[in-house]
């Protein structure tokens, strides 16, 4: 998947959003695991779901992901992922049990960099210039 033709400031944001979340519920308890990986350089992303364990999660994430710069942006067990980008270009992730509160935290990690993001988070995401990019959970999530 790709970012490509995104505003080139927000490959910054991008830093700062992940830096927030990076490693996001990464336990080894047992469970289903995904992870996202994500390179800054070429803006693409890749997920793996529903995987046995943490470092299996973030393997098959990175080995998916195309670009020499991927890294784990983010990891959970047992609920969802969700990437959502504001019209201008940053994007920004986020973790939970449940879709409601990955969307929520996803949202609150945009806002650090896009404050009109703060609107999605009350439920108004297309006044807030943002979309979902992308909802990732396990069998299992809440």
């Amino acid at each position: 998947m790709s970012f490509k033709g995104k505003a080139g400031f927000a490959v910054a944001a991008v830093a700062l959003a992940a830096g927030s979340v990076f490693g996001a519920g990464a336990s080894n308890a047992q469970g289903l695991h995904a992870a996202i990986s994500f390179s800054d350089e070429e803006w693409t992303y890749s997920y793996s779901v529903n995987e046995p364990s943490a470092q299996a999660a973030a393997d098959a994430a990175l080995a998916d992901c195309t670009a020499a710069d991927c890294h784990i942006w983010a990891s959970w067990s047992n609920g969802c992922g969700v990437i959502v980008a504001g019209d201008d270009g940053p994007v920004g992730v986020g973790t939970g049990t449940t879709r409601a509160e990955a969307e929520a935290q996803a949202y609150t990690s945009l806002a650090d960099v896009y404050p009109k993001a703060v609107l999605a988070s009350s439920g108004s995401a297309n006044l807030a210039g943002t979309s979902i990019v992308e909802v990732i959970c396990t069998a299992n999530a809440g």
